[in-house]
């Protein structure tokens, strides 16, 4: 079943008119076991830790959603299908979370405090939105889209790109224009990418909303830092060019009109960026053909492009290089390496 169609399952109520939740399974082995496994193996004397097998936490938790209405489940469901399916899962995730504080909160597990009726089970529960180990992170790390001809993308590419985050040691960084380029050429491939965080953060603000009115303002998780990530990536999507739609007269069979994404049309200006752009096609290279050698002799041709003329006859080559030397009028010894390979 698609994971709209079970959002929309489990957005209605159980059977037993008088459990329209179900039981709480929170003593169940099901449960436990599924908390269990969301938490992975930690690290021990004997070897590293081990992160949740998600496409298990996923499958666990969808068996409980079809017997219970649990914050607890549908956060870890949300969770592993962002891990599994990626930024995709998002909108309806999200989707699911203000459902059902909206439609089941007198119900809804885990149940407020029988003796005060405080929710603080609940907003603990909901505490990880912000949290970088928790959702936040979660859809930090995970895949934009993987599409053949654009390669693989990360949101955390993104939040590097808008300073948002900063890069680790080594990490290959993209510009704006990349990232840009980059993402017009998926949308072409699947234009439902365009409509990802605009209903990812529509959904969002639903959420917010119905926190803020069953918590009280200063008692709802903040879903600003999630917010603010997810308008970045909203931002880098491409803008229907409406001008060159009309140029065109593109009309699909229905008769509506069908403007194509407009790419951003980036120049590399910098060593800088001409760096990183042949970073970029090696990254992609090794993803999408790894078998290819272009990707070694880019590599090469990037560590030569601080040489001058006579470093690169030496490198490429060297026994060429007293002649060449002859000819310019140049010591032949005085022709260094700066980084010899």
């Amino acid at each position: 079943m698609e994971p709209d169609a079970m959002v929309d399952e489990w957005l209605q109520p159980l059977p037993d008119p008088a459990e329209p939740c179900g039981k709480d399974f929170e003593y169940d082995n099901a449960f436990l076991d599924l908390i269990r496994a969301s938490q992975g193996k930690p690290e021990t004397q004997f070897g590293p830790g081990e992160p949740p097998s998600w496409r298990e936490v996923r499958e666990m938790a969808e068996t409980l959603m079809a017997r219970t209405r649990d914050l607890r489940v549908a956060l870890l469901w949300v969770r592993a299908s962002i891990h599994t399916v990626g930024f995709s899962a998002l909108p309806c995730g999200l989707r699911l979370l203000h459902g059902l504080l909206d439609n089941f909160w007198d119900h809804l597990h885990p149940l407020p405090d029988p003796d005060d009726g405080d929710p603080y089970s609940r907003a603990n529960a909901l505490a990880i939105l912000p949290q970088h180990d928790g959702l936040l992170g979660d859809v930090r790390q995970c895949l934009l889209f993987n599409l053949r001809g654009s390669g693989e993308l990360r949101v955390r590419s993104i939040a590097i790109a808008l300073t948002q985050i900063s890069a680790k040691t080594e990490e290959v960084v993209f510009t704006r224009e990349q990232l840009a380029q980059m993402i017009a050429s998926a949308v072409e491939q699947n234009r439902a990418l365009l409509d990802q965080p605009k209903n990812a953060l529509a959904n969002l603000q639903l959420l917010g909303r119905v926190m803020v009115e069953k918590f009280g303002a200063a008692e709802a998780p903040d879903i600003k830092p999630l917010s603010d990530l997810i308008k970045g990536v909203q931002s880098m999507m491409p803008v229907p060019d409406e001008r060159a739609a009309a140029a065109e007269g593109a009309v699909s069979s229905d008769g509506n009109s069908t403007a194509a994404p407009k790419a951003a049309l980036g120049n590399v200006t910098t060593r800088d960026e001409a760096l990183r752009a042949i970073d970029m096609v090696c990254a992609y290279l090794e993803r999408t053909e790894p078998t290819s050698p272009a990707q070694l002799l880019l590599r090469r041709a990037r560590k030569l492009i601080n040489h001058n003329f006579l470093q690169l006859i030496k490198e490429l080559a060297p026994d060429a290089l007293h002649e060449a030397a002859r000819v310019m009028g140049v010591d032949p010894e005085s022709v260094i390496l700066d980084n010899p390979m």
